[in-house]
């Protein structure tokens, strides 16, 4: 199995069984009045998104134009599904007030920039030519 199609399955790997741990947990992890936790749950997903993805950049030693494309394959398929879940949250977090699906949708898009941010880093840190700002 080639690195893209690694990654288009390892990202939908983690995005179903993140989907079934916040379905079946969710609201023990969303206690939106206790902003301590919500910070500390927020700030935890970079640690533990830049090791899965470094896993795969290593696993397939990516050049850095191809971590790249990684991160960004990685993050498509759990961005084309949680448009479903989130329209559906009702449905798909039967756990989730609201309010919790509320902060679930911002802490999807935060781990999604964080996401295409590492391979953005990544992709940067190994050229040999540092890109102009």
């Amino acid at each position: 199995m080639n690195y893209q199609h690694f990654s288009l399955s390892f990202g939908f790997s983690v995005w179903l069984i993140a989907t079934l741990i916040f379905r079946i947990w969710g609201n023990a992890f969303f206690l939106i009045e206790n902003t301590f936790l919500l910070t500390t749950f927020f700030l935890g997903t970079i640690p533990s998104l830049y090791f899965l993805m470094n896993w795969v950049f290593n696993q397939y030693e990516l050049t850095a134009s191809k971590r790249l494309e990684s991160a960004v394959l990685m993050a498509i398929p759990g961005m084309i599904c949680d448009v479903a879940c989130l329209k559906f949250h009702d449905a798909v977090f039967p756990k989730l007030t609201v309010e919790q699906a509320i902060v679930l949708g911002a802490w999807i898009l935060w781990a999604y920039v964080i996401v295409v941010l590492i391979g953005v880093l990544k992709s940067r840190k190994d050229s040999s030519i540092a890109p102009s700002l």
